[in-house]
């Protein structure tokens, strides 16, 4: 009898976790764990433990979200715990309800690690072989996070935003046992950042932040604002210079420095002309010289559905390195990554390759996700994958560490 009325609660409670999905903090040992109710709780809590006979509890707040007819309670609780461990944890109610037991690995706070990086995917359609390839993944493999640059479910907001309920239970795997880290693009923007807001929690604020993980300092940038909402520039680039104008002491721990957003600054779609030419050149005047100076290693970007791959470049120029092929010692600027081609609410687009600037290195127009290891120091290896093949489309390496190339 109390089974059956437990069952009965299940089906029939409003208040029963769902949408659950982690973010790494200001500092690797912080998580961000956020989850949703139809209705609101006495309390918003997480309990984690090593393993579930030893729970420790922590508590958050929430907010009200409604979207015409669909209305939910987000909630937000914060965490310390130990970079690199993996716990136990359930999100609810102390008073009313849990959810069942979630697995989180903490990303290590230096060591080897590996991230998918991917943009434009809606896994309702198109993208839904990419995802379930992504899942597999994150869970059979060492994966640390899960990197989204936007356009975010074709989209978040359709329907009185249940496509994005959807969504976000479909991640909900993948997005509660690793951090799932988002950049806005401009289909957040349809309904002025409404849901990207109150869906998800990354530091600093939504739209620019960093954060660390392994040997990585990543930075996630609002590339909108610099194309469409143009007054709100200048607190973000002054964010920008201050993260990466970097001590010595951060360059040793996080040797890697990767900025990402949704649009690109290079890329040679005829079928994005407008993205790849006038919008493109805006976002260098504002940003290359800054990722050139500082040092950046990688630009990694949506917008754009399809995989576009450079050489180091800089104003235009296919810059010096070392190395042959598809390794580069100690290249002398940046390397730009499209990866907007997972599957989303459209074909992919095509690669202008006749007549292609010297700086396009690598390009596929078939549905493809990234994933790239920072294994030391001095190894970066980025792999791009073509979904349904089981194999890598395009492969390259960085490796620092030759003084002839140390400096530009």
């Amino acid at each position: 009898m109390i089974l059956l009325l437990l069952m009965i609660r299940q089906i029939f409670a409003t208040d029963i976790p769902e949408q659950v999905h982690v973010a790494v903090g200001a500092s690797p040992s912080l998580i961000q764990f956020t989850w949703s109710t139809r209705e609101s709780t006495p309390t918003s809590a997480v309990r984690i433990g090593l393993n579930p006979s030893f729970w420790k509890y922590y508590y958050g707040s929430s907010i009200s979200f409604t979207n015409g007819t669909n209305s939910w309670i987000i909630h937000t609780v914060n965490a310390t715990l130990y970079p690199g461990t993996v716990y136990s944890y359930q999100v609810g109610c102390v008073l009313t309800n849990f959810s069942q037991t979630f697995t989180l690995t903490v990303p290590p706070s230096s060591g080897p690690s590996s991230y998918v990086m991917f943009a434009d995917l809606d896994i309702g359609v198109d993208g839904a072989a990419s995802w379930q390839e992504i899942e597999n993944w994150v869970i059979k493999m060492k994966i640390n996070a899960v990197i989204h640059m936007g356009d975010i479910a074709y989209d978040l907001s359709t329907d009185y935003a249940t496509w994005g309920d959807n969504y976000m239970n479909s991640i909900q795997a993948v997005a509660s046992s690793v951090p799932y880290m988002v950049a806005v693009g401009n289909h957040e923007g349809d309904d002025n950042y409404v849901n990207y807001q109150a869906r998800f929690r990354m530091p600093n604020n939504n739209f620019y932040y960093t954060w660390t993980s392994g040997y990585v300092r990543f930075l996630g940038i609002d590339t909108e604002a610099i194309i469409e909402r143009t007054s709100e520039i200048g607190p973000m680039m002054g964010y920008i210079q201050s993260v990466l104008n970097r001590t010595q002491a951060d360059k040793e721990a996080y040797p890697w420095l990767v900025v990402y957003a949704h649009r690109p600054l290079y890329c040679s779609s005829t079928a994005k002309a407008k993205a790849c030419g006038s919008e493109a050149q805006i976002l260098q005047d504002n940003l290359e010289t800054l990722f050139y100076d500082y040092n950046v290693d990688l630009y990694v970007n949506g917008h754009v559905h399809n995989y576009e791959r450079t050489t180091p470049v800089y104003k235009g120029n296919k810059m010096k390195s070392g190395g042959s092929g598809n390794t580069y010692i100690d290249p002398l600027a940046t390397i730009y990554v499209t990866t907007g081609g997972p599957g989303s609410d459209s074909s992919n687009s095509d690669v202008a390759t006749k007549n292609a600037p010297n700086w396009l290195a690598a390009w596929d127009d078939n549905f493809t996700y990234s994933i790239f290891t920072a294994f030391n120091a001095t190894h970066l290896c980025w792999q791009q994958w073509e979904t349904g093949k089981s194999k890598t489309t395009d492969e390259f390496w960085i490796v620092k560490g030759s003084s002839a190339f140390a400096e530009h």
